[in-house]
Order: structure tokens, then sequence, then C-alpha cells
């Protein structure tokens, strides 16, 4: 699993000094918390999908220095001490928390990225490889079998030939039912 550079265990700290105030009763902005979901779910994603950026975590990074402003604000000197302290662990990588991370049920071969994109098709018969791969070949993008399901096909690549390659390719789609009856 890729690094969140310690920004996963700045926002487990945040998280529990936000936590803290509220079981003292101090009113903590809610923006804060929505800032912690919004950089829970950058930081997730950096670490789930292999093909995000480092970018990112500039975003969360951001997020989270707007939480530490919001939290700080409202705490004692005490807590903010104790807190300030734990910030400097989680910068250096030196405390042991585990990041909560946020796994959503999107399917990870059905994506999206720009002009790129990939779709999932199912199919009642097997299809030999070689005719997917004279296909692919055919219309500029891969076909391949699901790693997830089986009887599914994976196209992958730009959007208007995946569309123009599925529009064709169900055509195949209706000779293989009309086989079976």
């Amino acid at each position: 699993m890729k690094d969140a550079k310690g920004l996963d265990k700045q926002w487990v700290v945040l998280s529990e000094l936000a936590s803290k105030l509220v079981e003292k009763n101090i009113a903590v902005p809610e923006e804060a918390f929505e800032r912690l979901r919004i950089a829970n779910a950058i930081i997730s994603y950096y670490l789930l999908d292999p093909h995000v950026s480092n970018t990112a975590l500039s975003d969360a990074e951001k997020e989270l220095m707007r939480v530490q402003s919001l939290l700080f604000s409202v705490c004692d000197a005490e807590l903010m001490n104790e807190y300030l302290d734990k910030m400097a662990k989680a910068l250096r990588n030196e405390l042991d928390v585990k990041f909560p991370l946020s796994k959503s049920m999107f399917n990870k071969e059905v994506k999206k990225r720009g002009d790129f994109e990939s779709v999932r098709v199912k199919i009642k018969n097997e299809i030999q490889i070689e005719r997917l791969s004279d296909l692919g070949e055919w219309y500029g993008v891969i076909f391949e079998y699901s790693e997830e399901d089986e009887n599914k096909i994976l196209i992958e690549g730009n959007i208007n030939r995946v569309k123009r390659a599925l529009k064709d390719f169900s055509i195949i789609w209706k000779f293989e039912s009309l086989e079976e009856q």
C-alpha cells in the first residue's frame, strides 16, 4: 500500500482531538467535521487507487491544516500542547495509530478518467481470447476478461471508441442469444 506521508496519522490525531473537545462540551465548528470527512475521503482515495498521483495529498494537507486551525482555536493551553506534540510525532511518522481506511463499494474495474473509460459487460457464452484481441485491435480498445466476475468482459479505452465497440459488440450478444434458441 502507498504511503500517505504521515497525513493519515495527522488525520487520526485531529479526529481524536475533535472527539475529545466534544466530550468536554466545547463547541466545535461543524466545518471541522466536514473537512475531516473530506480529508478522510482524499487520503482513502490516494491509498486505495494506484493511479492517483501525489498531488491528491496536497489537497488533503490543506484540509487538515484548516481543521487544525479550527480545533486549536477552541482548545485550552494544556490540550493544545498535548495535541501539538502528537501532531509533531505524526509528521515525523513516530505515532503508531491506524487510519480508518474508507473502502467504498464501487467496482475498481469500472472507472472513468478524462477521455479514458472502462466498462464491464456480461456475456452468456465464452468468447475466445484471440477473438477479443482482434476486436480490440479493430476498435482501438482493450478487451479482456474481468478478474472480479466470471462471464464478464472489460472494455477499456477512449470513451468514443468504447461506445462504438459496445454498439458493434452488441451484435455478438444478439447472435449468441439466437444460437441458444
